[in-house]
């Protein structure tokens, strides 16, 4: 669960609203057991034969003299009886060494009165109970005892004991609530709705403070991963261009989407079910503790098999986690390249194959939403068996002793409820620990791109001049991760300040991997790149790319207006400025057509273009960019014979002053060079002009005789 911890990090600065969601959660707890407790003064309500109250009394009563006693209503008097009250005390059972055994109380007695200052006085029965429950008795109290068996009528002195605990919560419980004004069942019905009010304010007051719980960690889960995800996004902006020859963009989109969503419902579950249920659970121990001690330990005994048991499945899920998600990106993937692609599929009727490429990727992700699905249906149902087979172990004795021990019906029914209430957060925390498990997996993929290397300057890098000299290529060697042969070998070049140099080559031969070293989007493995004698490696990367304009094959557009693409890459340009630039690069010609000009949209990757209209803005945008170095890899590829003769007249102006480092396949391209480097299977064959080459480079003439004469 390392990752998992690892991310709670990003809820810091939230902690105010997780600790406020917190402090509900005892109080979610309470107002829980609160609840349950209920059903004790509901059952004595409906079912006690004289009410809630009595009941309440008769449990403090034992629990001060030792002995168990009820309230009894005397239907037949015989002849001979002394005076007695409508309703006694009934002495059903005396425990050993207790204030009442001392005293002299047995069972089957019964307590009708007191003695009130040096008077017997006969009282009835609930008021005796009462002040007997309630009255504290510092120098104790005598009490007027009548053996009905032997017709024998006698006193006893007592000194009762301080009320117990659960006892007095009850006491206390049972004094909220009014005493009913008549004893009889109809009379019983006002107590009995009041009970039912208090029901619903409690429950009230306890979803309102749910509510309020799970709304500020949601709220504090979703910040916390909104900062994750841009603390994750400024590093893959930052990741050199490796990462993604080697993972993919749509691993890496998958980190951003499913894991982190999977990330979050650990997290809301943390701070959510984690403490409620729990709460929730100790709230319910609580009150089956209250009701019998000894019968809710006999059904715990079912805890440790079952943490052993959620323990084993916790990682087995992880284990599925981890390769579903690995299932998400592979099918993301897919998705991705087939979207992109559409034209190419429809073109070459390989719908059909592809149909059967997704179907294979995703029947691999069902296969491990399966098996995930299993050990998730598989927890609640063990947990919950180990639950009921250990409750009903203590059922079976509260049973016994219901029947057999005098154990009260309402206690019973409590017990059983609070057993149930108990259990089922038990239950639900079972598919807690699968949620954590998922999300730990979800966690390990995002830190581990999070964790990457990324693009960074040395410590102190001082920024780089305006280029005005040379550049130079210096023994350099480079190989892609994962592959076990150099893409370049001893590259050895230097180029003029003010020079153009065209790189030719047959596909493959590294000509866009060399270039991609100037602007640091690879590094070399070995040797070093010097722009003016300075090392590119030691300045500062910002100052090193503010330098260079870049034109690719493939014209990367975003999704905003056609002023905002041209001026992408400088702050804040003039309006004459990218108007300028423009006109340069042939895009004034076809903007002015359009309704909106400049702010235009160009849809996602540009798709409202054309590709000779894409590159062109490509174009403009370096040029907008003033930089020192230019670098067109196959940048007049899409772009027609007519405006490639207009954009190379403006860009002849625009070159002046600057280094451009060209590759192209097309012969004007080539010509327009000062010199021409040659390169083949990572090395440079040869330098020189146009001329030099055809008369002395064997790949340089092919190259000219099987790409340059037809591309002209």
């Amino acid at each position: 669960m390392h990752y998992f911890w690892r991310s709670l990090k990003y809820l810091k600065p939230y902690r105010v609203r997780l600790a406020i969601a917190c402090a509900c959660v005892p109080l979610i707890a309470l107002l829980w057991g609160g609840g349950i407790g209920m059903v004790v003064p509901v059952s004595d309500t409906l079912m006690s034969k004289h009410g809630m109250h009595a009941e309440a009394w008769s449990a403090m009563i034992q629990s001060r003299i030792g002995a168990e006693v009820a309230l009894k209503k005397i239907l037949v008097r015989r002849p001979g009886d002394p005076d007695l009250p409508s309703m006694v005390i009934s002495v059903d059972n005396v425990k050993n060494d207790t204030v009442a055994a001392n005293a002299g109380l047995s069972q089957d007695n019964w307590i009708i009165g007191k003695i009130d200052e040096g008077k017997e006085l006969i009282v009835e029965g609930r008021d005796l109970a009462r002040q007997l429950a309630k009255d504290e008795f510092p120098a104790g109290i005598t009490l007027l005892i009548f053996n009905p068996f032997t017709g024998v009528q006698n006193q006893v002195h007592i000194i009762p004991n301080k009320v117990g605990l659960d006892s007095l919560l009850l006491g206390k419980i049972t004094g909220l609530i009014p005493e009913s004004a008549s004893n009889d069942l109809p009379g019983r019905f006002p107590t009995f709705m009041w009970i039912i009010g208090l029901v619903i304010i409690l429950t009230i007051a306890r979803d309102l403070l749910r509510f309020i719980q799970e709304y500020l960690v949601m709220t504090a889960v979703y910040r916390g991963a909104m900062d994750l995800r841009c603390d994750n996004y400024d590093t893959v902006l930052r990741l050199p261009m490796t990462y993604f020859s080697a993972k993919g963009t749509s691993d890496t989109m998958s980190r951003f989407i499913q894991d982190t969503n999977v990330l979050v419902r650990g997290q809301v579950t943390l701070f959510g079910k984690t403490l409620v249920e729990p709460a929730k659970a100790i709230g319910s121990l609580g009150m089956a503790l209250f009701f019998s001690w000894k019968l809710t330990l006999l059904a715990l005994v079912a805890g440790p098999p079952a943490y052993l048991l959620i323990r084993l499945l916790g990682k087995a899920m992880k284990r599925a986690s981890k390769k579903a998600l690995q299932s998400w990106s592979s099918m993301l993937g897919v998705l991705e390249e087939t979207l992109v692609g559409v034209r190419v599929v429809k073109a070459y009727t390989m719908e059909s194959s592809e149909r059967k490429r997704f179907m294979k990727v995703n029947s691999q992700l069902f296969k491990q939403q399966r098996r995930m699905s299993r050990i998730n249906a598989a927890t609640a149902p063990a947990i919950e068996a180990m639950g009921i087979i250990a409750g009903m172990a203590a059922v079976a004795i509260a049973g016994h002793m219901v029947l057999n021990e005098g154990m009260g019906t309402s206690r019973f029914v409590g017990l059983m409820g609070a057993l149930v209430a108990m259990f089922d957060p038990v239950r639900k925390l079972a598919k807690v620990s699968m949620r954590f498990q998922e999300s730990d997996a979800a966690a390990a993929r995002i830190f581990e791109l999070r964790d990457q290397e990324i693009e960074k300057s040395p410590a102190g890098a001082p920024q780089l001049a305006r280029h005005n000299k040379t550049i130079e290529f210096r023994d350099v060697c480079f190989r892609y991760p994962n592959t076990n042969s150099d893409v370049l070998v001893d590259i050895n070049l230097k180029v003029e300040f003010g020079e153009t140099v065209a790189i030719v080559g047959p596909n493959g031969c590294g000509k866009t991997t060399l270039v991609s070293l100037l602007p640091r989007l690879l590094d070399c493995r070995e040797g070093s790149v010097l722009i003016d004698g300075q090392d590119i490696s030691q300045v500062s990367i910002r100052s090193l790319r503010r330098q260079i304009g870049l034109v690719t094959q493939d014209s990367v557009l975003f999704n905003a207006t056609i002023a905002e693409n041209i001026s992408y890459g400088k702050r804040r340009p003039t309006e004459q400025e990218i108007l300028d630039a423009s006109k340069k690069a042939f895009v004034d010609e076809f903007v002015s057509q359009m309704p909106d000009g400049y702010e235009t949209m160009v849809g996602e990757h540009g798709a409202t273009l054309s590709g000779g209209q894409k590159q062109r803005i490509s174009i403009a945008r370096a040029i907008v960019r003033n930089p020192t170095i230019l670098i067109f890899d196959e940048a007049m590829s899409q772009v027609d014979s007519d405006s490639e003769h207009r954009i190379y007249q403006a860009m002849e102006k625009f070159r002046k002053g600057r280094t451009t480092l060209l590759i192209a396949h097309r012969f004007a391209t080539v010509l327009s060079a000062d010199r021409i480097v040659v390169m083949n299977d990572g090395r440079i064959d040869d330098i020189g002009t146009h001329e030099q080459l055809l008369q002395r480079c064997q790949l340089y003439q092919h190259l000219y005789r099987t790409q340059f004469v037809d591309s002209q």
